[in-house]
């Protein structure tokens, strides 16, 4: 009933009430915003709506990278608070990539799910969507976003994935396998994005800097 686990049932439980958490306020927000812009549905509306979505996406995929760069780079498995929780899945993943691919949804997202739960809440609660219909789907792309960034990497190292993801990787869609490659390849110094990849353009800049 609780799926396929290999972790304290405590945990899985957790993890359910997290994502079934989110998935009963996102669905709320999500009606409200998209009765909103449906109201206000012209070519512009639906231009500013496509663009609104693309940079919370961008954010997510830079919010990633920046993540990553700093659990591989400080820490340790030992560091009180996010060293077992944070920082060690990052760097046993460099050891074994292909362990993420093993687990199912629920036990390679609901970290970012969890995660996503002080965002979603409060804007459920405080967001006036009649007011503010455009902060909604910013804040509804970039939960998604957020959310499908482990997804996204998990399929990036797997030799087979859905027809549909394929063909997202080769255009540039989602993280594609050749651009996260990158970063197995060496001293996992470059490439951190784990969503799009796309802001690696930027972060690879910073990163470089710093050394």
């Amino acid at each position: 009933m609780l799926g396929t686990y290999d972790y304290p049932t405590s945990h899985r439980v957790f993890e359910l009430v997290s994502v079934g958490t989110f998935i009963a306020f996102a669905a709320a927000l999500v009606r409200r915003v998209a009765v909103e812009a449906a109201d206000r549905m012209s070519l512009s509306t639906a231009i500013l709506i496509v663009a609104l979505v693309l940079a919370a996406y961008a954010v997510a995929d830079l919010a990633s990278g920046i993540v990553h760069f700093l659990l591989d780079n400080f820490g340790s498995p030992d560091t009180p608070v996010i060293g077992q929780k944070f920082v060690k899945p990052f760097r046993d993943h460099h050891v074994d990539p292909m362990a993420m691919t093993q687990g199912d949804f629920i036990a390679v997202n609901a970290d970012n799910v969890f995660i996503c739960l002080p965002v979603i809440v409060p804007a459920f609660y405080f967001l006036d969507t009649a007011q503010h219909p455009y902060a909604g789907v910013f804040i509804v792309g970039l939960v998604a976003g957020v959310i499908m960034t482990n997804q996204l990497h998990k399929w990036a190292h797997m030799p087979t994935v859905p027809r549909l993801v394929a063909a997202a990787q080769r255009h540039g869609v989602v993280l594609s396998k050749e651009h996260h490659s990158v970063h197995h390849s060496g001293a996992y110094d470059r490439n951190y994005c784990i969503t799009w990849g796309h802001l690696d353009l930027l972060l690879n800049r910073v990163v470089a800097h710093r050394n």
